[in-house]
């Protein structure tokens, strides 16, 4: 079990250094992560607050769990994101040991470190893990109260104790970091009661009890940071939920979860666990509560997969059982040994097509590869004052990019025509738009490239077109080919007589 969890780290950790950039939806506890690390004088968030304000709960405890080892080692801007992300993985994947006693209580061993094997094939759960999301700071907090969950079914004597340990962690999520926690929370203690009674009245006393304390811990801390008084996750509920401002971000159908969402995070292990859910009725007890919880969500127009990613976790663990019984039926017959064979094809399948999916998106961060340039370019330049515009700063150029503390560095959104950014004397601009300025004031030093396209090829028939740009084309295993194309551009002033006057 520690080596299947020691790789799924290991694996999280490889794709942090190949991957070290993030994007917009993961800025603000980046972002406050930083802020808090390096004590400076104005906080990103004052200045460009989002939509709807989030907690420093994450970032606080993200901040102190690094700041002994940045203090020790003395790490430099780059370094420090590099372990904020990892120390957010590490948390993650002790949640995940911790989510697997309950499965080896209720299903055994060997159906703990397979669900543990199934994870290591997903994309979403190893890539996203180490990523400042609000949902992944909830995730450690909700695999834990998930263990509670899996150990009330098989310890009976301890079915109270159990849930409500779950009720205390899922409650204290819900209230500080995600509202849909709440959701799942109601649902399982509803399913829980329906289908073996408990003392109902003292779980909503633990549930009103922990959610004060979690109010208490929440609301003097962010009131401090956002200099007013505020509970951040009650106005995400009253946007989200109440005035419905999610759906200004895109709908989908009903079955969108279910049909979309799931197969892409799930991979082999989502048609594995409709068959244990047909075979076992462990695994129907274990599904029902998590299926319910999708379908309200499915109601809901605005979908996206980290609002069900809790799931992951539990869908993988009905996964490992079918698997495991597979495993143990191997030697029964020769429909079993072949049926054997075929599923474990198509997990090494999932981990094809999860490297796959981790290759492509690491060409997503063009704004933080052209800042990492912008600094390679000019490492001898002592002094130089550049703006990044919403493109680059949205594709990975976070305050951890900014190395060098002589240099300037700006964001500001009211610089928008040519003579703001030469009124305000920038040396160097990182855009997406560059014949929005003049060649002869600013010259273009270097391309960032992305995602352009991605293409599925067959390698008898390969267009002629592609064969003579092959450095804007990346061929995995000559089937697909990812099109990058120039994202970020970064340009310097002209020096002339004029500008050195100035």
């Amino acid at each position: 079990m520690n080596l299947v969890l020691a790789g799924l780290f290991f694996l999280m950790a490889v794709e942090i250094y190949f991957a070290p950039f993030t994007k917009v939806e993961e800025s603000f506890n980046l972002q406050a992560t930083h802020d808090l690390l390096n004590q400076v004088d104005h906080y990103d968030h004052l200045q460009f607050p989002g939509v709807v304000p989030r907690t420093f709960v994450g970032a606080t405890l993200l901040a102190a769990l690094c700041w002994p080892w940045i203090t020790l080692f003395r790490l430099n801007l780059f370094y420090q994101q590099l372990l904020v992300r990892a120390t957010l993985a590490a948390l993650v994947v002790l949640s995940i040991a911790q989510f697997t006693r309950g499965v080896r209580v209720l299903f055994g061993k060997n159906t703990a470190w397979l669900t543990v094997l199934l994870m290591l094939c997903q994309f979403h759960l190893v890539f996203w893990s180490s990523r400042t999301l609000p949902n992944t700071l909830a995730l450690p907090w909700v695999n834990i109260g998930l263990c509670h969950w899996l150990a009330s079914m098989a310890e009976s004597h301890k079915r109270t104790y159990h849930l409500t340990w779950m009720t205390r962690y899922l409650t204290f999520t819900g209230v500080v970091f995600r509202f849909e926690v709440g959701i799942l929370l109601v649902v399982l203690l509803a399913t829980e009661w329906v289908m073996n009674r408990f003392p109902l009245f003292s779980m909503i006393r633990t549930m009103v009890l922990t959610a004060l304390i979690s109010l208490i811990i929440t609301v003097p801390l962010d009131s401090y940071f956002w200099n007013r008084w505020l509970w951040p996750e009650g106005e995400v509920f009253f946007f989200n939920a109440i005035l419905n401002k999610s759906s200004e971000w895109g709908t989908l159908p009903f079955h969108a979860y279910f049909l979309h969402f799931l197969p892409r995070l799930l991979l082999v292990s989502y048609p594995l666990s409709i068959i244990a859910f047909v075979r076992d009725i462990r695994v129907r007890r274990m599904l029902i509560p998590v299926i319910i919880y999708i379908s309200i969500f499915s109601i809901i127009p605005h979908k996206e997969w980290r609002f069900i990613m809790y799931t992951i976790p539990v869908f993988t663990t009905a996964a490992a059982t079918q698997m495991n019984a597979l495993f143990v039926q191997r030697c029964r017959s020769y429909f079993y040994y072949v049926t054997t064979c075929i599923v474990i094809s198509a997990v090494l399948g999932s981990a094809c097509i999860a490297l796959i999916m981790f290759r492509i998106s690491s060409y997503n961060y063009p704004g933080g590869d052209a800042l990492r340039a912008l600094h390679l370019i000019e490492k001898n330049t002592p002094f130089v004052a550049v703006h990044l515009d919403p493109e680059t700063a949205m594709t990975g150029a976070s305050l951890f990019g900014q190395l060098n503390p002589q240099w300037k560095y700006s964001k500001n959104e009211s610089h928008v025509t040519e003579d703001d950014f030469i009124e305000a004397r920038y040396t160097h601009l990182l855009t997406a738009n560059p014949e929005n300025f003049n060649s002869s004031q600013y010259e273009v030093i270097h391309r960032t490239n992305g995602i352009d396209y991605i293409k599925l090829t067959i390698p008898l028939y390969k267009n002629r077109d592609v064969q003579q740009n092959k450095h804007d084309v990346i061929s995995i295993f000559g089937l697909l080919q990812i099109h990058t194309a120039p994202k970020i551009y970064i340009l310097r002033r002209i020096q002339t007589e004029e500008t050195d006057k100035s």
